[in-house]
């Protein structure tokens, strides 16, 4: 009777056996997806990071290329001072740029900071990156 046993699995054993299989493959199949998902992540937080300092970059040009009053005039205070109008930023789909230049500190007519967002949604959630900087009239 003992030789029988030894002679094949029981049902049980290969039940086992498939349930270490499948929590195995499962962990996995789990570790994979989330390291997928955090590398997209990575990526698009660096791609964010480069837009908001090409951002700050295009309204200092812009500071530069144009006479101080004119920079202030022609929309440097308050939201959206880099826009399509001003210096042309744009980004790509899925990210969002907002672009804000305030006085600072308030009444200020020789300083402007300028703060670039961007946003975008992955996974249900909102992400951003966000980079200011303080432009003074310098000339």
């Amino acid at each position: 009777m003992t030789k029988r046993l030894e002679q094949g699995q029981s049902l049980l054993e290969t039940m086992v056996a498939l349930a270490v299989s499948t929590l195995a493959l499962t962990a996995l199949v789990s570790a994979v997806v989330v390291s997928v998902r955090n590398a997209q992540f990575a990526k698009n937080q660096s791609l964010a990071t480069k837009y908001a300092q090409e951002g700050i970059e295009k309204v200092r040009i812009y500071r530069d290329q144009n006479d101080w009053s004119d920079f202030v005039a022609t929309g440097a205070t308050g939201p959206n001072c880099g826009d399509e109008g001003l210096v042309g930023l744009s980004v790509p789909s899925p990210f969002t740029t907002v672009v804000d230049c305030v006085e600072d500190p308030p009444g200020s007519t020789d300083r402007r900071r300028v703060t670039v967002t961007v946003s975008w949604t992955e996974a249900g959630r909102t992400h951003q990156s966000q980079l200011t900087t303080y432009l003074t009239r310098w000339e």
